[in-house]
């Protein structure tokens, strides 16, 4: 380094520059700049002799390693903060100092080789392997998401597959999985190598393996075996340890997360187009071919599904129902105290259905919201949304009663599905208060001139009644007695028109 530096100002750099080119700091370059060689040399003899400030605990730590060559840097530097109050330097201090001691002293770390042989090549159809892992992936957003994933892997053809969540797997979870894969390859093999996961396995117990309940109910259903490897031992799985590890590496890799449906179709994509379909390292076969003498050898697995108790919530009273952590909007007077929905999904269309639990009347249909929480599913503006029962009786009343209106009051709730019952109330007070041939010609009127609107109605109808001549019935008066008698002097129009002092005509 300090002759790079001289070199660079030889031919006449600059400090910036050469600590640029050497891609030191600029301080670093600046101290070895001005430096003459003897005054180098010096400095170079004195670094060696520098003490080190865990020289004065040197005895101690070399006792220690000749004593326990085994001993981590961690122990020895507990041992020292026990043994002295005083004791300062941190722990990357005194791990550099017992590296750089056990080499002066030769006194390396013992490394136990744990020695492996290899397994030959089992049965085809008679064993597969199963595994769980995890992975953050960035989603849209730039934030870090955790994807969990469930993987087996056929140990003859090495066929794989795999499936993934946004969140661990529970038991049921766990089962649904193996349902899947089942599916997939077409059936399941005789052995399945499990590490000790709590989802499936309460304790090892000395070979008489202790299942958590679901697991257990599941195995003997479906009728494979167990093979449940060692606490700590993941080379005993190596097939499936080599599957997870290559579903990270290469499909979850340099991969943007937009959500975990459709991370499972392109995994499902990536499985036929590469994990299945390329040459397996180990045993030089496409899995794919392979398997399709493997499939021949698997045993049916029985369907996983079984009829179910339909699922319930209470509608509230906002006229909501909660599924999935979302709230459905149920048309306008389906709440009632204690009212009760079932909920029927349809997965093939992606859609969900809600009915009354006593009568089973239909409420209303909606998409089923995918990757979203907490959010109010509504029912489309242009559907309509009332059902209380006065509303109903309301517009019965008026196409009962003026069935020529049938067409203009559908007109007037599409046009005003926020102010129906209000239109409806003015066209009901019209129907009460005029005649069937008033409110046929005003209806006829309205229609003719696209009038649709229950006010415009209202006004049609008193503009005609305007134009027909009326008789106001005289109020009769009561007089008293004494007044009876009396008679008001008749006057000529000409004292009228003439001014009060008697002059000339105005």
């Amino acid at each position: 380094m300090y002759n790079e530096i001289q070199a660079y100002k030889q031919i006449g750099y600059s400090i910036r520059r050469c600590a640029r080119e050497i891609d030191l700091d600029r301080k670093t370059v600046r101290k070895y700049w001005y430096m003459a060689q003897d005054e180098y040399v010096r400095y170079m003899a004195e670094c060696r002799e520098r003490s080190k400030i865990l020289d004065p605990y040197r005895a101690e730590i070399t006792g220690l390693l000749e004593l326990y060559p085994n001993i981590t840097s961690a122990i020895i530097n507990d041992r020292l903060r026990a043994n002295h109050l005083d004791f300062k330097p941190s722990y990357r201090s005194v791990r550099a100092y017992v590296t750089a001691l056990r080499e002066e002293l030769g006194i390396p770390t013992e490394v136990k080789i744990r020695q492996y042989s290899e397994v030959s090549e089992l049965p085809v159809g008679f064993q597969s392997q199963v595994d769980m892992g995890q992975k953050p992936m960035p989603n849209a957003f730039g934030k870090n998401v955790k994807v969990y994933i469930f993987a087996m892997v056929m140990s003859h053809s090495r066929k794989k597959f795999v499936y993934f969540q946004d969140h661990p797997f529970n038991a049921e979870e766990f089962i649904q999985a193996h349902d899947m894969a089942f599916k997939y390859y077409g059936g399941r093999t005789q052995e399945i190598v499990y590490d000790q996961d709590r989802v499936m396995t309460v304790a090892e117990n000395a070979g008489d393996l202790i299942f958590t309940e679901t697991f257990d109910s599941y195995r003997n259903y479906t009728g494979f075996s167990v093979r449940l490897c060692r606490g700590y031992d993941p080379e005993s799985k190596g097939k499936i340890e080599s599957a997870v590890k290559y579903v990270k590496g290469n499909f979850l890799a340099c991969r943007i997360y937009y959500g975990i449906s459709e991370l499972n179709s392109e995994g499902m994509a990536w499985l036929d187009r590469t994990a299945n379909a390329n040459i397996h390292e180990t045993t030089k076969m496409i899995p794919n071919v392979m398997f399709a003498e493997e499939i021949k050898h698997l045993k049916a697995v029985p369907t996983l599904s079984k009829p179910e108790a339909p699922r319930t919530a209470i509608v509230r009273k906002t006229n909501v129902v909660h599924y999935k952590q979302n709230r459905y909007e149920m048309p306008k007077g389906t709440y009632f105290p204690g009212r009760e929905a079932i909920i029927s999904v349809d997965s093939k269309n992606s859609n969900v259905s809600f009915c009354d639990k006593e009568t089973g009347e239909f409420f209303v249909t909606h998409n089923i919201a995918i990757d979203v929480v907490g959010k109010l599913i509504q029912i489309p503006k242009n559907a309509c949304r009332y059902r209380d029962n006065n509303y109903d009786k309301l517009k019965i009343k008026i196409v009962t009663e003026f069935e020529e209106s049938a067409d203009y009051i559908e007109s007037l709730i599409k046009k005003y599905p926020r102010y129906a019952k209000d239109q409806l109330r003015i066209m009901r007070n019209c129907i009460e208060q005029y005649s069937k041939k008033e409110l046929e010609n005003a209806l006829q009127y309205c229609m003719s001139k696209d009038l649709i609107s229950a006010n415009e109605f209202r006004d049609t109808l008193e503009f005609f009644r305007i134009d027909e001549p009326k008789i106001i019935p005289q109020k009769q008066h009561n007089l008293p007695e004494k007044y009876k008698m009396v008679r008001a002097k008749a006057r000529s129009i000409d004292s009228y028109i003439t001014k009060p002092t008697g002059g000339d005509r105005v």
